[in-house]
């Protein structure tokens, strides 16, 4: 019951205190030095994980309770793990809406929070104690974890998914279902409750809603992990050079990121090396850095609690890039820095302004610049149907998305809502000129750039948290390594 749980946020009080301060040390982490001297993944006395008190997930689930109606019940499960063949499994990811509300890394695990008659109970269905399967994979929590850990209010093995989940759910009138991540669990979940009289909706936005705002502890586990990101980039502007290839490249990434304190990328890394960059989500990474042209690289990377950053630079390799190239990347640059601009002013004002409001400052800007440069020729502006098509063909994209647990986060929050402090979003104008597109200017075909950096909003203005990355081209350039 919920009143149980706020017993035993008081006795771990002391501990969590020493949890938060984890934060704190955590950030430092961002350089070589102290990242050889402290455990990143170390879960401090009083945390779920590193810098997440158990406090934090209790506040969590409250704002949940808060926001169902009475007798009804809110349903998610964990990940499963996942195969490459047919006994070697892929490092296990965890769903997000589950790990935020529980802090559980446990495969294949049911949460499901229940409100009855003003009481509200968090239960968790884990897979049960088993030596042997514990000595192939590692400790499972089973159900004393849950419970004294865990805070949950009850606990059931999985293998009492349909008779737990028939009690725990009678007389319940609205059940609200987060997006599963499959399994056989959840299959075994819809079985359970097919002749339930209940109603079932979709529970997504009920949690988003609160995870696109994060707490100062969420925040400092961004800032670490954008630090982190930050130090990968440099280290690839350090080293990249003509003929080598863009798989070394993000190779170079993800080391950097390893060694300083992430789990692994947030994503597959985006690098490609001149006409590759104008495939905006370019994976294959097979090709060779080309002497006197740009390389994009779209990377991210993920620390323990699910927290990630999203960066892009677009930089040159070799000694000389062309005029075409220069006068796209500062056109680009010009637009990012007035749409932060922009963005700053706004927040500052307290004026209500939303990624969509900001996506439509950056396509005038864009289309204005275009018309000028030659790329496009259709008049009219974002009102234009015409226009706007001609636009795309360059600029598909939105100039930001939410993040924050995932790289596009919270995906059932609309882009129209307003931005308010504690949210992060990131922002990345960019063009795509594809090398096969002769209505282009010739010394303008095979150019792609974009540059990105996430934001934190907050009650004066805006944190830019990859500031760390440098992003003019001379910048960029003197980093190289000769």
């Amino acid at each position: 019951m919920l009143r149980t749980g706020v017993q035993r946020t008081r006795r771990l009080s002391t501990r969590a205190l020493a949890c938060r301060a984890q934060s704190t040390v955590a950030t430092a982490l961002s350089s070589a030095d102290s990242g050889a001297l402290t455990n990143p993944f170390r879960v401090q006395p009083g945390c779920l994980q590193p810098g997440l008190p158990v406090t934090e997930f209790q506040e969590r689930r409250a704002k949940v309770f808060a926001a169902i109606p009475d007798n009804s019940a809110l349903i998610t499960n964990a990940a499963e793990v996942k195969y490459m063949t047919h006994d070697i499994p892929w490092e296990f990811h965890q769903n997000s809406n589950f790990m935020y509300l529980t802090g559980l890394e446990e495969p294949d695990a049911h949460a499901v929070l229940v409100k009855s008659q003003g009481k509200c109970s968090f239960v968790l269905f884990v897979r049960p104690r088993d030596p042997r399967s514990e000595q192939w994979d590692g400790a499972r929590i089973g159900l004393d974890g849950a419970k004294d850990r865990y805070l949950a209010d009850e606990a059931f093995q999985l293998t009492d998914l349909a008779t737990g989940m028939e009690r725990l759910l009678s007389g319940v009138e609205k059940v609200f279902v987060l997006k599963p991540d499959g399994g056989k669990y959840a299959a075994s979940f819809v079985e359970a409750t097919r002749n339930f009289h209940t109603k079932f909706f979709a529970g997504d936005f009920l949690v988003e809603q609160f995870r696109v705002v994060k707490s100062e502890n969420e925040l400092n586990r961004m800032r670490f992990a954008a630090d982190i990101g930050a130090q990968g980039f440099i280290d690839m502007m350090k080293v990249a050079r003509p003929g080598m290839s863009e798989l070394a490249l993000a190779s170079t990434f993800e080391g950097s990121v390893k060694m300083n304190g992430a789990l692994w990328n947030a994503f597959p890394n985006v690098v490609g090396s001149g006409p590759n960059a104008a495939v905006i989500h370019y994976l294959a990474k097979r090709d060779l850095l080309r002497e006197n042209e740009l390389v994009l690289v779209d990377s991210g990377c993920e620390v323990a609690g699910g927290y990630a950053c999203d960066i892009t630079r677009t930089w040159g390799v070799g000694e000389k890039l062309s005029a075409g190239h220069i006068t796209m990347y500062e056109f680009v640059l010009d637009v990012q820095r007035k749409c932060i601009d922009y963005l700053n002013k706004m927040i500052a004002a307290k004026e209500s302004i939303s990624l969509n409001d900001l996506h439509n400052y950056s396509v005038d800007i864009m289309m204005k610049h275009m018309l000028e440069l030659g790329i496009m020729k259709i008049k009219g502006g974002p009102h234009s149907r015409a226009a706007m098509r001609e636009f795309q063909k360059y600029n598909p994209t939105h100039v930001g998305h939410y993040l924050g647990m995932d790289t596009h986060d919270t995906p059932h929050v609309p882009r129209d809502a307003p931005l308010v402090p504690g949210m992060v979003i990131t922002v990345e104008p960019g063009i795509y000129l594809p090398k096969n597109d002769f209505g282009l200017p010739d010394e303008l075909r095979g150019i792609g750039i974009r540059i990105e950096d996430d934001i934190v909003i907050t009650g004066t203005g805006i944190e830019i948290i990859t500031s760390k990355v440098p992003k003019e081209l001379k910048d960029m350039d003197a980093l190289r390594i000769e």
